[in-house]
């Protein structure tokens, strides 16, 4: 890190050092298409940036050869009409504030690209002062998305014209800073786009699942009581909710009101319906229709057929149908996926046929055909399994969302300046740091997210450090050798024991289940130090923790033992196969190390491979 001087631009402010980039002195406006959706498809001749897709599909890059971009067919255009790798595609239209979303295209290779409808394209006059991926970035930052809001016209569409856009600024550090900028950030977006690869596959899993054990194709062991076919209305009560008129009489703001259910209170994702932005009088109640807790309800008409469950009582309008007094013959949670499937919504599209507005009343709703377990124990079971999978997924979603505000916040330490990448060549004090405090920062770090699990003593915080250390390839003094529970260095771990009790952080007390390190009262404030050494691997150390979190001592034991005998290998340079490092562990290290069984050994590296917890493996 390096001691910034600022000053103050048109856009606010930044270093020193860096420069305002004009667009108009800077960027050839060259000319889009206006080629509609409905002329793009599958196959073609040349490809075409939507500017739908822009707004939606694309991130800040678009990548040619990995990202579905679609074609037209028409081939009357000539070489100058397609875009170039480090050309922006900008959105000049969308229905809210998200107009002027940009994408930097990548990897364009033999392929004829040209940028469609609504979109402008810029092109760098001087390419070669811009490191490849900087722009994407630089134009999607909020110090340039900011310029824009002042810019945009419209109500219902919102827009910007390219003669407006002409007069704003990009910042522009050096080209070595851009490109460290572009890197930690392709870090980070490169994690993103893996959760949301693993969720998609997990969703298809979780589908066909759903297929298997909802039509009786897999059956769970242990029960053989039959299945039968009955209409909903047979063992449910459905009813249509009301309304209270005129409703504006009733809203209040009173705590003892009852829950005023509106179509806007859930999301099409959501399972439960927890809250309500308002309540009625209880004077209303007489002309409503009460709702309790446990309870579906099924919008009539939007979010066609969609089931929530009620964890909340309320009440509700006649938008809504709610279906009650299932519990007899129905586990709540099987019901929700039965409700949820392909065979319930085929159905309600069936009844729908026919009519100009697709909706649903409670006879349509009475009559649509269950196929369930009479076996409440078997009904529970099979939820049991399709619930763990939707908590796989939510959880992976919650990574996700977490990893786009760290990408979100680094972007406006980074594109302001307020966090360096480079070093000056002299170093101060505060770049340079103690490295055994830094050190220490990162262990109290590691501590703050771990302390609370079971799993975390001294010898996981050694396996996590080295880990973090060497993933995301920095240096804070540690020397590890070679020893029972994995790479160790006691007197680094010493030191940071005392680092941390010094600073009132942590401290370390011994307990039935080893050493523990116990909150101080200074907890959480060595985080200022933290984003100040480590905010530029941070998306590899959030890897690093998720993964390690709820994982026992010996898993990470397993890990770091391999990756230090991996890169022991990788470093002298020789063949070697992953027999070798197993055997290299098992009979160069320690003997207690032959307790793990040599296929776990095996498996650990495969692992590893599958999840990028690896050296810079030049074998493959």
């Amino acid at each position: 890190m390096i001691e910034t001087r600022f000053k103050d631009t048109e856009v606010g402010r930044i270093p020193e050092e860096w420069q305002l980039d004009r667009l108009k002195e800077n960027f050839e406006f060259k000319t889009n298409n206006t080629l509609s959706r409905n002329t793009l498809s599958d196959s073609g001749i040349i490809q075409d940036v939507h500017y739908g897709d822009v707004l939606v599909k694309y991130g800040s890059h678009l990548d040619v050869q990995k990202d579905d971009v679609p074609y037209i067919s028409d081939d009357g255009f000539k070489s100058s009409s397609f875009i170039s790798d480090g050309d922006v595609i900008i959105a000049d239209t969308a229905e809210d504030e998200t107009v002027g979303k940009a994408t930097e295209v990548l990897n364009v290779g033999n392929n004829k690209l040209v940028s469609g409808l609504h979109t402008m394209w810029l092109h760098p006059i001087n390419q070669e002062k811009y490191a490849l991926g900087y722009l994407g970035y630089a134009f999607n930052a909020s110090i340039y998305h900011n310029q824009l809001l002042p810019l945009m016209q419209g109500t219902k569409v919102t827009s910007v014209s390219k003669s407006a856009i002409k007069d704003t600024y990009i910042v522009v550090p050096s080209k070595f800073e851009q490109t460290r900028i572009a890197t930690v950030l392709s870090n980070v977006d490169a994690l993103i786009s893996e959760l949301g690869r693993l969720i998609e596959k997990k969703r298809a899993i979780k589908q066909g699942a759903m297929q298997q054990l909802l039509t009786c194709k897999k059956r769970l062991k242990g029960f053989s009581e039959p299945w039968v076919e009955k209409k909903l209305g047979e063992d449910a009560t459905i009813l249509r909710g009301s309304s209270p008129r005129p409703i504006e009489d009733y809203i209040t703001d009173s705590q003892d009101g009852l829950n005023w259910i509106k179509i806007g209170d859930v999301k099409p994702e959501d399972k439960y319906l927890r809250k309500t932005a308002e309540k009625i009088k209880k004077e209303g109640l007489s002309k409503t229709r009460q709702v309790k807790k446990g309870d579906f309800i099924l919008s009539n008409s939007m979010s066609f057929g969609r089931p929530y469950i009620l964890d909340i009582d309320g009440c509700i309008h006649d938008g809504w149908l709610v279906i009650q007094d299932y519990q007899e013959a129905y586990d709540m949670q099987l019901l929700y996926y039965i409700l949820c499937s392909d065979a319930i919504m085929d159905q309600y599209v069936s009844m729908a046929a026919g009519s100009s507005v697709q909706n649903l009343n409670k006879e349509k709703v009475a009559n649509v055909l269950l196929y369930a377990p009479t076996s409440l124990q078997e009904q529970s079971a099979i939820a049991s399994i399709l619930t763990s999978m939707d908590d796989e997924i939510t959880a992976l979603e919650a990574k996700k969302v977490k990893c786009e505000q760290i990408k979100q916040g680094m972007m406006q330490q980074l594109l302001t300046g307020k966090i360096r990448l480079v070093e000056t060549a002299v170093k101060t004090n505060a770049t340079f740091a103690n490295v055994h405090f830094r050190r220490s920062v990162l262990a109290a770090e590691i501590a703050d997210r771990l302390c609370e699990e079971p799993t975390f003593g001294h010898v996981k915080m050694e396996k996590m450090l080295f880990l973090t250390e060497r993933l995301c390839r920095i240096d804070i003094g540690s020397h590890y050798h070679r020893d029972a529970a994995g790479p160790y260095d006691n007197r680094a771990l010493r030191s940071i024991d005392s680092q941390l009790k010094k600073q009132k952080w942590f401290e370390v007390r011994r307990t039935e289940k080893g050493n523990r390190y116990v909150p101080m009262q200074n907890r959480g404030k060595h985080k200022t130090y933290f984003d100040k050494y480590f905010s530029a691997v941070l998306p590899t150390f959030e890897k690093i923790i998720d993964t390690f979190k709820t994982q026992n001592t010996e898993r990470c034991e397993i890990v770091a033992t391999l990756y230090s005998a991996w890169e022991d290998f990788l470093n002298s340079n020789k063949t070697f196969t992953d027999a070798d490092i197993v055997n290299e562990v098992l009979n160069n290290w320690h003997e207690s190390k032959k307790r793990i069984s040599r296929e776990r050994w095996l498996n650990a590296i495969q692992w590893m491979r599958e999840n990028g917890f690896v050296p810079n493996d030049r074998n493959g």
